[in-house]
């Protein structure tokens, strides 16, 4: 009875094997069938749940899934058999909800408990290959969980737990399919997510935001972007892949999050960071994702809004965007429909807000570059009228009722407004001169105000210098301006003296001082004595100067005017007097921000000026050095700036200064970590310089590039940035420019190399030992900058014959003996291979390299993955050699072939007479000697003969490097006779010979 009673269990046990298989061998087929083998499998597994076998089905479930495991990604089969599994459960969890709402209670206890057992024990019986080595079975495990995640309502909290632990062991998985899917299994934990003390949905938000900001993969960033839920912890983390390297997440954060956001997007979202969304869409280098931000814009937002532009530009909030006239423009570019629509009534230009003076501003320039003058005559008034609005709106910020009355938010406000009404003056037809006149008093006036800001004063000349006849009429006007200020400020300070002098009460004994006084000067007027001159001068008040705060202003707008003149300094007085009178006076004050606008209104002069710019380096040179940081970075621009205009003019003369001096300033401020404003400043007009030779020294490139890779800049990001844009460019614009950086990369090379060993081994607990990048990827950014396929501009056959980097590994070979450490090298010499080398390049360099290289692998000791690299590199070199010897070969048979043709035509050109030509023979036998005419004076140069192999029995001599043979040669190569050509000797005369004037020469 035992015996048959195992033999049914057998029996059964087989029967659901195969019933198990059955469906899984139909199911891998199509999809189309799916529903039909769900309700099979679930047929299955009530029947041995009935009968006692449920241990059996899940066991034989588990063992056909697990055939499935090692299928590759693109295997269909195995995607069908996950959705088959994932469709499966997904029934069952219906079926379970189904009898709750029909209130069956003991059926669904039963059932939720056969669910729960069913898929714990599947759970973790897939997760035993969560750590497979097989990437295929990794892939397929995770899978499964993220298509069966979706269909779980609970789980129990050890298996919770044991899953989530090994998914964050997943995310840094090497494939970025498993990480991927890891994603979606992230994905489910934060459904229920609340901020306050659910950690472990904490810990999968924290998983997925560490996924969309470092993983290497585009893929596996986009979809945790996309899945990651949207709260305010984690919004910020989202918005900020619009800085994505991948063009297609850069988009979706347009087109998909900022879409799904609708209005919530304002309410949510800073404006600030808003602003700058919108800057980098409309500035993205990528035409996709311009026009995925252009239509969120034009579109998306507008349509939200219900077509409202003044409350879009409300939400914009335009007083502190830095983009709003780009999204502006770009809004009117894309909706042309929305010009028509746009009126400006007459009486709106007495009751303008802050968003409909802006609007009007984006909507005049707008039809002025599209000529639509209909619209502008239609809703802009005439320049008369421009002008007596502009004053009604300056009246009313600048009254001294005004001052008692607005709050700083209104004063703010109507400078906005100010503002926006001069930037449309600044381009306003002023054709008729009554307008003209108009808009011009009102200028004036408002530039004489003293409490102006600078936003409006710089405006503000740029509409003077508009409406002014020339420029020098500009400068005169401007200066006007300028010396009224300081003048009323002089006559200020001496009113309010006057009226302190009145209100003194005098003491007695200064009054008594007068008195005396009084009676002396009548004495010596009566006496016919004048006083003397130094006493007249003495008694004289001393000269009132403008204060602080007014030398301020005045120096304000004299940078703003400078920064609008063209005008030589010759050409124009004025500013000479400026500079006496204002400018040198500020230079030379205690007062630091005095000083600093000093420096800066001297630069622009300089600017105007040669020999003004030559005579104040110095001066500049010496800001940089003793200066506080802010006149540092104004003197490096200004030094900059007479650079790149004026060239070395200014330098290496007499009386000027040294360019050698200048450099040391240059390389002092790059070492300079404390001021790492001033670093950008310096870094960035280098590589200026550079990029336009106007600076060519290796030195102080070499420290250029030397910064870029230093750890101690690694903090400073702006100076990163400038040289990873600054360094690319420099070097992919012009072939001296990769010679240049190849010269000095080794060297660099090395350097790197040494202070990246020291950091590794260094203890100080203060340094970042992943500060540094590693040599390998150094040399491979140095190989990137010096790859002649890089440059602009160039041929095919250029670039092959192009040997900068042959020349770079001829160095790096020679400093590699210096490295000493084996992991060092190692690093090193695993990118050797990526070298660009071609047969068109130089055959000595070639060879030489190597000679080299086959020296390292001899005496060097290395190890296996350093000595495999380098003998692999050394096989594809010699190939290469042999391909450049043969091409030298027949490179000089085609010049000898050309060579030898040259020759007979000569030979064969009219008017050669046989009678004056001899053979060789013959001319030897005549000299007695059995040489050539001339043999005798010219001494035998081994270095320009050499033998080439017998051919024939006669023997081919090279000349010169000229090939021919005895018998190729005719009698006679042109011999002329004595009478129509004279050789030349070279040939010193004997010593008997000389005469007494002949030249003596030592030897």
């Amino acid at each position: 009875m035992v015996f048959q009673d195992s033999n049914a269990d057998e029996d059964v046990n087989t029967r659901i094997f195969h019933s198990i298989a059955d469906v899984f061998q139909k199911a891998q087929v199509t999809y189309a069938g799916h529903r039909k083998h769900v309700a099979v499998l679930k047929k299955i597994q009530e029947k041995a749940v009935s009968q006692g076998y449920e241990a059996a089905f899940n066991y034989w479930f588990n063992a056909v899934v697990s055939k499935v495991l090692p299928l590759r990604k693109n295997e269909v089969i195995g995607d069908r058999i996950v959705k088959l599994v994932a469709a499966f459960i997904a029934s069952r969890e219906r079926d379970l909800n189904r009898d709750e709402a029909d209130m069956k209670q003991e059926e669904t206890s039963e059932a939720e408990d056969v669910f729960m057992r069913f898929m714990d024990q599947f759970i973790r019986h897939i997760l035993r290959g969560i750590e497979s080595k097989d990437k295929n079975v990794r892939y397929r495990v995770v899978h499964f969980l993220a298509m069966i995640m979706d269909n779980i309502g609970e789980l129990d909290e050890s298996l919770y737990n044991t899953l989530v632990w090994s998914l964050k062991k997943r995310i840094y998985d090497k494939e970025a399919n498993v990480r991927m899917q890891v994603v979606f299994c992230l994905t489910k934990f934060q459904d229920d997510e609340t901020i306050e003390d659910d950690n472990n949905t904490k810990d999968a938000t924290k998983m997925l935001i560490s996924l969309v900001q470092n993983d290497p993969s585009a893929e596996v960033r986009r979809a945790a972007m996309l899945n990651l839920v949207v709260n305010s912890k984690t919004l910020s983390f989202i918005l900020e892949r619009a800085r994505d390297t991948n063009q297609v997440n850069r988009r979706l954060v347009y087109t998909r999050v900022l879409k799904s956001l609708g209005k919530q997007c304002f309410d949510h979202v800073n404006s600030e960071i808003i602003d700058q969304l919108v800057k980098w869409g409309l500035e993205d280098r990528e035409p996709l994702v311009r026009t995925a931000c252009s239509k969120l814009i034009s579109h998306d937002w507008l349509n939200l809004l219900g077509g409202d532009l003044i409350g879009f530009l409300e939400k914009l909030n335009v007083t502190e965007s830095q983009v709003s006239v780009e999204a502006m423009e770009c809004l009117f570019n894309t909706r042309s429909d929305i010009i028509p629509k746009v009126t400006f009534p007459q009486e709106i230009w007495l009751e303008l807000t802050v968003e409909i003076s802006f609007l009007s501003r984006c909507f005049y320039h707008h039809c002025v570059q599209n000529q639509l003058n209909e619209i502008i005559e239609k809703n802009f008034p005439e320049a008369s009228k421009w002008a007596n609005y502009l004053n009604h709106y300056i009246k009313q910020r600048f009254s001294n009722e005004a001052n008692e009355v607005l709050s700083d938010a209104d004063k703010y406000n109507l400078d906005f407004i100010i503002k926006q009404l001069l930037v449309i003056g600044n381009d306003y037809d002023f054709s008729d001169e009554i307008g003209r006149r108009a808009m011009l008093n009102v200028v004036r006036n408002m530039l004489g105000i003293f409490e102006l800001s600078e936003s409006l004063v710089d405006i503000g000349l740029q509409v003077l210098k508009s409406l002014s006849i020339n420029e020098k009429d500009f400068v005169t006007m401007a200066i006007e301006i300028i010396n009224d200020i300081r003048d009323d400020d002089i006559e200020r300070q001496e009113q309010e003296e006057a009226i302190l002098r009145k209100d003194r009460i005098d003491s007695d004994d200064d009054n008594d001082d007068d008195i005396e006084s009084f009676r002396r000067a009548v004495e010596s007027r009566v006496s016919g004595k004048s006083p003397p001159e130094g006493d007249i001068l003495k008694n004289l008040p001393p000269p009132k100067e403008a204060g602080a705060e007014t030398i301020v202003v005045c120096l304000t707008r004299s940078s703003h005017m400078l920064k609008l003149i063209k005008m030589p300094l010759e050409q124009n007085i004025l500013i000479t007097s400026l500079i006496d009178t204002l400018i040198t006076p500020a230079v030379r004050n205690n007062d630091s921000k005095i000083r600093e606008l000093g420096v800066n209104n001297l630069g622009l002069c300089c600017l105007l000026d040669l020999h003004l710019a030559t005579e104040n380096m110095y001066i500049f040179g010496m800001c940089v050095s003793k200066g506080n940081s802010a006149l540092k970075q104004i003197a490096l621009k200004v030094i900059i700036d007479i650079f790149s205009l004026y060239g070395l003019e200014v330098v290496n003369g007499e009386g000027k200064v040294d360019s050698i001096s200048l450099h040391k300033i240059f390389y002092k401020v790059l070492k300079n970590y404390d001021s790492p404003e001033c670093q950008v400043v310096a870094a960035e007009g280098l590589c200026k310089l550079f990029l336009a030779d106007v600076f060519t020294d290796d030195d102080l490139f070499e420290t250029l590039v030397l910064s870029y890779f230093s750890p101690v800049n690694s903090s400073n990001e702006a100076l990163i940035q400038s040289f990873a844009f600054c360094i690319p460019v420099y070097c992919f614009s012009h072939v001296n420019h990769q010679k240049r950086l190849a010269r000095i990369a080794a060297d660099v090379l090395l350097r790197l190399c040494m202070l990246w060993e020291d950091l590794q081994v260094s203890d100080d607990s203060e340094k970042d030992h992943n500060a540094m990048l590693k040599p390998n990827i150094i040399l491979q950014q140095l190989i990137r900058w010096i790859d002649p396929r890089n440059l602009i501009n160039q041929k095919e056959d250029e670039i092959a014959k192009n040997s900068v980097q042959l020349d770079f590994l001829l160095d790096f070979v020679q400093i590699l003996p210096r490295i000493d450490k084996k992991e060092t090298r190692k690093l090193l010499l695993t990118n050797i291979n990526t070298v660009f080398i071609t047969a068109e390049q130089e055959y000595h360099k070639l060879k030489k390299l190597t000679e080299y290289i086959e020296d390292l692998i001899e005496s060097e000791t290395l190890d296996t993955v350093s000595r495999n690299a380098l003998q692999k590199f050394n096989e594809n070199l010699i190939k290469i050699l042999d391909a450049a010897y043969e091409k030298e070969l027949h490179r000089g048979e085609n010049e000898s072939t050309a060579h030898e043709d040259r020759f007979y035509q000569l030979l064969e050109a009219p008017g050669t007479d046989s009678d004056r030509s001899v053979s060789i023979s013959e001319e030897n036998a005549a000299n007695g000697s059995g040489k050539t005419n001339g043999e005798d004076q010219v001494p035998y140069d081994s270095t320009k003969k050499r033998r080439r192999p017998e051919n024939d029995g006669e023997s081919t001599f090279f000349n010169d490097g000229i090939p021919y043979t005895k018998e190729s040669v005719d009698v006679n190569m042109i011999a002329k006779s004595n009478n129509e050509s004279k050789n030349v000797g070279f040939a010193l005369p004997e010593a008997d010979e000389q005469s007494d004037d002949a030249m003596s020469i030592d030897i």
